[in-house]
């Protein structure tokens, strides 16, 4: 089924680019409307080349609809170029609140966000979609970049939420777990570091209230690197688990 899409500029940044995360979150949404399984389990995307603001055309694909999972594969065009290809395992996450039967794990230690550092664009810079929809606060121990200094780590921590009182939801989940600045910020690498393959499990409905993230890299190198996502609720649920293979300027 193809479906005609108007895509705006409200996640738009930089030279107009949109946030990988908030065109996962569009096309899994368009996605689901062609299943009966109501939340994302496991999201994947390719982003051939970076899809521009206007008219695009969204292409879904349902490969099997099973009792408890659904696969489905969406592709997002714009004048008949693929931009960005997505595979959709859809099926029901646990309750919110529920206790896991197996977690190894801890969410991140930060300062309560008010003790944070509210990641905003400089003046005289362009817009930050990201920034106009998300209340980012920073953990000043991981953001020595946005103190005018570096850190010389490859981790950043935040705190998450809407800046319009959205409530959490699993799509909402998938735009925040590529919401943090990028860890080659705190190496002291500045530039777009564009997303080449993403890919989010969601393990959990989440509960309401601030979101607590840590993004970190393994191996930044050759002009590549990864970065590894984990976003927790605010009963300290991890509800989200992602990881990418993005681009950096040498």
């Amino acid at each position: 089924m193809t479906t005609a899409l108007d895509l705006p500029d409200t996640w738009a940044y930089g030279a107009g680019v949109l946030h990988g995360g908030w065109l996962l979150e569009t096309i899994t949404e368009a996605a689901l409307q062609q299943t009966t399984h109501p939340h994302p389990l496991a999201v994947s995307a390719h982003y051939a080349a970076a899809p521009r603001v206007g008219a695009a055309d969204l292409d879904v694909q349902v490969l099997r609809e099973g009792r408890s999972v659904g696969t489905l594969r969406a592709q997002l065009s714009q004048e008949g170029e693929p931009k960005v290809s997505v595979l959709v395992t859809a099926g029901r996450l646990p309750e919110a609140g529920a206790t896991p039967r197996h977690l190894a794990a801890h969410p991140p230690q930060m300062p309560p966000p008010e003790m944070c550092i509210r990641n905003e664009m400089p003046e005289g810079l362009p817009r930050n979609g990201i920034l106009e929809n998300l209340e980012i606060r920073l953990d000043p121990a991981t953001a020595a970049w946005a103190q005018g200094s570096f850190g010389g780590g490859a981790e950043v921590r935040a705190w998450v939420r809407s800046t319009s009182g959205r409530e959490v939801d699993p799509l909402m989940l998938l735009t925040v777990a590529d919401a943090l600045p990028p860890v080659t910020f705190e190496l002291g690498i500045a530039g777009w570091v564009p997303t080449l393959e993403l890919t989010v499990f969601l393990r959990s409905v989440p509960v309401q209230g601030w979101l607590r993230c840590v993004q970190r890299a393994r191996l930044v190198h050759g002009g590549w690197l990864d970065e590894e996502c984990e976003v927790w609720d605010s009963s300290g649920q991890l509800v989200v688990q992602a990881r990418q293979l993005a681009g950096y300027k040498q």
